[in-house]
């Protein structure tokens, strides 16, 4: 059993340095204005979006215990911080997290 775990592990690192060495080796040929570049932006948005939506609409855990109002109010106010702080992400999401702690303290 134990010999198991030491190949697994050994087969994880060489997988992960297999992708490591790969993204140096071509970093140099590609360029960040490429479609190929577009293609991954697009698809790693999406990705994103769709945790998020199944986040706030199918909670689990101790974040199903709060409102659907607060988690999306939440969200809209970290869009808004957004655009209006030019795009500075910590203070957006300083602000939205403490936007959704008073909605859930004032809710109850």
């Amino acid at each position: 059993m134990n010999e198991n775990i030491y190949i697994s592990i050994l087969l994880a690192a060489i997988a992960t340095y297999i992708c490591r060495a790969s993204g140096v080796i071509f970093s140099n040929k590609l360029s960040v204005n490429s479609e190929l570049f577009e293609i991954i932006r697009c698809i790693s948005i999406g990705i994103i979006v769709a945790v998020i939506f199944h986040i706030i609409f199918y909670p689990k855990g101790i974040l199903a215990s709060t409102s659907i109002q607060s988690r999306s109010s939440a969200v809209i106010v970290c869009i808004g911080c957004f655009f209006i702080f030019k795009k500075n992400i910590l203070l957006c999401t300083i602000i939205s997290t403490l936007s959704f702690f008073l909605l859930n303290y004032l809710n109850y």
